[in-house]
Protein backbone atom coordinates (compact mmCIF):
# COMPACT_ATOMS: atom_id res chain seq x y z
CA UNK A 1 0.00 0.00 0.00
CA UNK A 2 1.33 3.36 -0.70
CA UNK A 3 0.00 7.05 -0.12
CA UNK A 4 0.64 10.12 -1.20
CA UNK A 5 1.86 13.11 0.71
CA UNK A 6 0.94 16.90 -0.14
CA UNK A 7 3.50 19.59 1.34
CA UNK A 8 3.40 23.03 1.99
CA UNK A 9 7.07 23.04 1.06
CA UNK A 10 6.73 21.18 -2.25
CA UNK A 11 4.51 23.91 -3.93
CA UNK A 12 6.61 26.21 -2.38
CA UNK A 13 9.62 25.28 -4.25
CA UNK A 14 7.89 24.36 -7.19
CA UNK A 15 6.03 27.87 -7.26
CA UNK A 16 9.75 29.35 -6.87
CA UNK A 17 11.57 27.28 -9.90
CA UNK A 18 8.67 28.49 -11.62
CA UNK A 19 8.11 31.92 -10.73
CA UNK A 20 5.07 31.09 -9.94
CA UNK A 21 2.63 34.15 -7.66
CA UNK A 22 1.46 32.47 -4.69
CA UNK A 23 -1.12 33.75 -1.59
CA UNK A 24 -0.14 32.16 1.73
CA UNK A 25 -3.02 31.83 4.61
CA UNK A 26 -0.97 32.98 7.86
CA UNK A 27 -2.68 33.58 11.24
CA UNK A 28 -5.92 34.93 9.31
CA UNK A 29 -4.25 36.74 6.91
CA UNK A 30 -3.50 36.07 3.28
CA UNK A 31 0.24 37.01 2.26
CA UNK A 32 0.32 37.33 -1.75
CA UNK A 33 4.14 37.45 -4.13
CA UNK A 34 6.46 35.29 -5.72
CA UNK A 35 8.71 33.15 -3.57
CA UNK A 36 12.65 33.78 -3.77
CA UNK A 37 13.35 31.11 -1.40
CA UNK A 38 12.13 27.99 0.67
CA UNK A 39 14.44 25.68 2.91
CA UNK A 40 12.17 23.22 4.38
CA UNK A 41 11.41 25.19 7.49
CA UNK A 42 10.47 28.60 5.95
CA UNK A 43 10.14 30.41 2.82
CA UNK A 44 10.69 34.51 1.68
CA UNK A 45 7.93 36.26 0.25
CA UNK A 46 8.71 39.03 -2.01
CA UNK A 47 5.55 40.77 -2.65
CA UNK A 48 6.75 42.85 -5.57
CA UNK A 49 6.30 46.50 -4.10
CA UNK A 50 9.41 46.45 -2.15
CA UNK A 51 8.60 44.20 0.89
CA UNK A 52 9.32 40.78 1.76
CA UNK A 53 8.25 38.60 4.40
CA UNK A 54 10.10 35.43 5.88
CA UNK A 55 7.43 32.68 6.69
CA UNK A 56 7.58 29.52 8.59
CA UNK A 57 5.82 26.86 7.02
CA UNK A 58 4.12 25.04 9.36
CA UNK A 59 2.03 28.43 10.08
CA UNK A 60 1.06 28.31 6.67
CA UNK A 61 -2.53 26.87 6.73
CA UNK A 62 -3.31 27.04 2.62
CA UNK A 63 -1.84 28.14 -0.55
CA UNK A 64 -3.50 29.61 -3.66
CA UNK A 65 -1.70 29.66 -6.78
CA UNK A 66 -2.73 29.76 -10.63
CA UNK A 67 -1.81 26.32 -12.36
CA UNK A 68 -1.99 27.32 -15.62
CA UNK A 69 0.81 30.30 -14.52
CA UNK A 70 2.81 27.17 -12.97
CA UNK A 71 2.67 24.99 -15.99
CA UNK A 72 3.92 27.48 -17.77
CA UNK A 73 6.82 28.39 -16.07
CA UNK A 74 7.57 25.19 -15.88
CA UNK A 75 8.35 24.91 -20.06
CA UNK A 76 9.82 28.18 -19.72
CA UNK A 77 12.58 27.46 -17.41
CA UNK A 78 13.04 24.05 -17.43
CA UNK A 79 12.64 23.64 -13.81
CA UNK A 80 11.74 19.92 -12.25
CA UNK A 81 8.42 18.55 -12.30
CA UNK A 82 6.51 17.55 -9.17
CA UNK A 83 3.47 16.49 -10.92
CA UNK A 84 1.44 16.65 -14.43
CA UNK A 85 -1.43 17.38 -15.03
CA UNK A 86 -5.25 18.43 -13.76
CA UNK A 87 -4.54 17.12 -10.34
CA UNK A 88 -2.51 18.12 -7.08
CA UNK A 89 0.83 18.46 -7.14
CA UNK A 90 2.36 15.78 -5.20
CA UNK A 91 5.44 15.50 -2.39
CA UNK A 92 5.98 11.43 -3.68
CA UNK A 93 4.78 8.26 -2.36
CA UNK A 94 5.12 7.21 0.93
CA UNK A 95 5.94 3.41 1.87
CA UNK A 96 3.41 1.92 4.33
CA UNK A 97 4.39 -1.66 5.16
CA UNK A 98 2.39 -4.21 6.16
CA UNK A 99 1.88 -4.79 9.84
CA UNK A 100 1.29 -7.47 12.15
CA UNK A 101 -0.54 -7.98 15.49
CA UNK A 102 1.78 -5.68 18.01
CA UNK A 103 4.15 -4.65 14.83
CA UNK A 104 5.08 -0.48 14.60
CA UNK A 105 6.81 0.40 11.21
CA UNK A 106 7.53 4.70 10.96
CA UNK A 107 6.95 6.13 7.86
CA UNK A 108 9.71 6.39 4.57
CA UNK A 109 9.90 8.05 1.79
CA UNK A 110 9.77 5.66 -1.66
CA UNK A 111 12.83 5.80 -3.87
CA UNK A 112 12.92 7.34 -7.36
Amino acid sequence: MSSTMFSVGTLLRRAEDTGTEVKLLVQNSWLTGRVLGCDGVGAILDDGEGSQSLVRLDQVAAVTFSRAEMEDGLTDTGARSHGAGSGPIEAGPITVPTQKSGEYHFLTAKPY
